[in-house]
């Protein structure tokens, strides 16, 4: 019964939800939020979660939102911007065993950041492929198993929540804001319309590409998710640990393109409270000396436009792209990989291999994608 979630509200605004969250989780009660609704292949809707918590805490909680209501005006705090502001990250999970360090490494971001972090917890819907029916019997059917899926996932994220709070240090969690949410759909849809309410300064996944399907999500669903949406995501594989170094060394590929100027933007606006060293690296294969102009002009750009930066521009050669990119990072101690991922033609992708998708399965330091 302790783990059983109760419906409390039903919340139309994000403003209004991270109020009520927040003044809920200072007197010391878990909140989640869902997208319940046991109507067949029912569809995210963006404007409405329920806020939930635990049965147990029902009776306190109940008394803080009286209280809520009667000091607060609400029509005010959900046009308050004060919500709207934050940095936000986005961390979708399965919720394995294998994804706490992926949590702990996106915390400890969030921590160094200041941000605030939402987990995303897609649950399977039961009756996506089954024929639809109008029989009464076939409809009641469906209300089971949708129910039942909804009342294993809710169990699962409540212990979820509550191994995090024994594996990750108080002192993290203490500092950090997160959000549960728990929507039932595929995991590529329901992540891709989540950013578009949420509009995160970057996603967080775990690059455990030789996982089942029962594990963290495949590389499958991780590229697909890399293709579709339009934020940066941040890949991290299975062995990486946030280290809080006081430096940090960043690789920046570029091939020079057009967008490398927003790429590298938003490259500092994330790593905005590093301090760091980024190499702008372009990989060369053919001994071009084009490709050295063009690297000389990139660094008269940087001095002129980014002089408070730590950023030079090199030229590296090697026989292959993958191997340039190994050769450098073990060279240059190199933190994390950062890289624009333009979008081409189907056509196009017959031809040509996608260098991202190649990196996020294959090296063993987060990569940073920024689409174009």
């Amino acid at each position: 019964m302790e783990n059983q979630l109760i419906t409390l509200l039903r919340i139309k605004t994000h403003n209004l939800g991270s109020f009520v969250k927040d003044k809920l989780e200072s007197n010391g009660i878990e909140v989640f939020f869902t997208n319940e609704n046991l109507s067949k292949s029912d569809k995210y809707n963006p404007n409405e979660v329920l806020l939930k918590v635990k049965a147990k805490e029902t009776e306190k909680a109940i008394q803080i939102l009286l209280r809520i209501h009667k000091d607060y005006d609400l029509d005010k705090i959900k046009e308050d911007i004060g919500f709207t502001d934050l940095r936000k990250i986005l961390v979708p999970v399965k919720l394995s065993e294998d994804c706490i360090e992926l949590c702990r490494y996106a915390f400890s971001l969030a921590k160094k950041t200041k941000a605030e972090v939402k987990l995303l917890y897609v649950y399977t819907d039961p009756t996506f492929y089954e024929p639809d029916k109008h029989t009464a019997s076939w409809e009641k059917h469906v209300r089971m198993e949708l129910e039942e899926a909804f009342q294993k996932a809710q169990l699962k994220l409540v212990n979820f929540s509550r191994k995090l709070q024994k594996q990750i240090p108080k002192e993290i969690l203490d500092n950090v804001k997160i959000h549960y949410r728990m929507l039932k759909g595929t995991p590529v849809n329901v992540i891709t319309d989540a950013c578009k309410r949420y509009e995160p300064n970057v996603i967080v996944m775990g690059a455990n590409t030789q996982k089942s399907e029962d594990g963290e999500f495949n590389g499958k669903t991780l590229l697909k998710v890399i293709e579709n949406t339009q934020y940066p995501v941040l890949t991290v594989p299975a062995s990486a640990s946030f280290k809080g170094k006081e430096k940090i060394n960043v690789m920046y590929a570029t091939n020079f393109y057009d967008s490398d100027n927003s790429s590298l933007n938003k490259l500092l606006d994330i790593l905005k409270e590093f301090d760091k060293k980024i190499h702008c690296v372009h990989i060369d294969l053919q001994d071009d000396p084009h490709h050295q102009e063009k690297v000389e002009e990139l660094n008269k750009m940087l001095d002129q436009n980014y002089s408070e930066h730590n950023i030079k521009c090199v030229l590296f050669e090697s026989e292959n792209i993958l191997k340039g990119f190994d050769d450098f990072i073990k060279a240059n101690d190199i933190d994390i990989i950062s890289i624009s991922k333009v979008k081409h033609s189907a056509f196009y992708k017959l031809f040509h291999s996608d260098l991202s998708a190649q990196l996020v399965t294959t090296e063993k330091v987060p990569v940073l994608i920024f689409p174009v």
